[in-house]
């Protein structure tokens, strides 16, 4: 069983609880414009956990550059070995937050080096 949280700087000690009652895996939403930044609550998460995996759910790959999240998801990889997943989307709710559209597929593809 998963669960998936709002990013907050109480997200730590949910996934802490969390991995108490025995949940598998806690993702963290990906809001930079409404939340603290998913990256640094992963990384604490990771710190006062041991067994739960940890994941932002989902990246936007138009709100940071891929060597950012990238960067991150190495740096939370070292923290927690084993435990970490990612998940990439469009963004719609995070690019609409901005006033901005979602990405669209050829977007991406041509991000990821893929096109």
């Amino acid at each position: 069983m998963s669960c998936q949280f709002a990013t907050s700087l109480h997200s730590p000690e949910h996934i802490a609880v969390a991995e108490q009652l025995g949940c598998c895996r806690a993702w963290l939403h990906d809001t930079p414009a409404q939340s603290p930044d998913v990256w640094a609550m992963l990384a604490l998460a990771a710190q006062r956990t041991h067994r739960i995996g940890l994941a932002p759910g989902v990246l936007v790959p138009t709100l940071r550059h891929p060597m950012v999240n990238a960067s991150g998801a190495a740096t939370l990889a070292a923290l927690a070995p084993g435990r970490v997943a990612l998940a990439f989307g469009t963004g719609f709710n995070g690019m609409r937050a901005l006033g901005a559209p979602s990405a669209t597929r050829s977007y991406l593809s041509a991000r990821s080096g893929l096109a």
